[in-house]
């Protein structure tokens, strides 16, 4: 019985310990993190306590007590709390200037940089322009996806239109990508009667060139290719033949 006891307790003493490792491996990082915490609080808060305090007590708060905490001591916390949210916001706005002037700074040095290296400098100012051209919200490049008789008058092919204003006269600027590699193409001059709007996204119209044809999506005639401009198209489209990349 005495021999059963004692290994009982000396079972009951290991368990012990685990159970107070685990609770000191849990409890430490948390103890750490906090002093550590607490101690740059300190260090950035201390410098400012007395003018955050004046001014809370200017505001009547050095009468205040809340719960078991004394006036003085939620006169302490308040001026902390109040000190660190203006630091927060002191260090937002300082980053998000310095970001700013740091970051347009450097965009304009490499700019300049590379508008004076040549060869570079062409294609790097007329990839900036044609980025420039694509991105710009109220441009309509590349936004319009149309279908026109292209290589011939009796097939046609999707493309997607560059360019449409009174400057072209009658005319449309369209690309018209090659399948299955849309970044190659051919660049029309089309009469405005000759291309007919879609009703289709440009990301479904890319999609379908680069699958062959295979992920087919409806096509359909927009509003604005419904309505008569012009002469009327010579024939409707039966089919859409897209040029492969051989044909280039």
């Amino acid at each position: 019985m005495v021999l059963s006891a004692c290994g009982v307790i000396k079972k009951e003493e290991k368990e012990m310990k685990k159970y107070f490792a685990s609770g000191v491996v849990v409890l430490l990082p948390l103890a750490l993190t906090f002093w550590i915490v607490s101690f740059i609080i300190g260090v950035l808060t201390t410098p400012f306590l007395g003018i955050a305090a004046t001014i809370l007590a200017a505001l009547g708060l050095h009468n205040v007590s809340f719960l078991f905490l004394s006036p003085e001591q939620v006169l302490q916390f308040a001026s902390t709390l109040l000190v660190l949210i203006f630091l927060i916001f002191f260090i937002l706005g300082i980053g998000a200037i310095g970001r700013h002037f740091f970051f347009k700074y450097v965009m304009k040095l490499s700019d300049a940089l590379l508008h004076k290296i040549p060869v570079i400098s062409t294609v790097y100012k007329t990839s900036q322009e044609l980025i420039q051209t694509i991105l710009t919200t109220s441009n309509k490049s590349f936004k319009q996806v149309v279908l026109v008789p292209f290589p011939t008058a009796e097939s046609w092919c999707i493309g997607l239109v560059t360019r449409d204003d009174e400057e072209m006269e009658n005319r449309i600027a369209v690309f018209v990508p090659t399948t299955p590699n849309p970044t190659s193409g051919f660049l029309v001059l089309f009469n405005r009667d000759q291309v007919v709007p879609l009703d289709m996204k440009v990301e479904e119209a890319l999609r379908y060139v680069i699958s062959c044809g295979v992920l087919l999506t409806p096509i359909r005639k927009s509003e604005q290719g419904q309505q008569t401009q012009g002469q009327p198209v010579q024939g409707q489209p039966a089919a859409v033949v897209q040029p492969t990349s051989e044909q280039t």
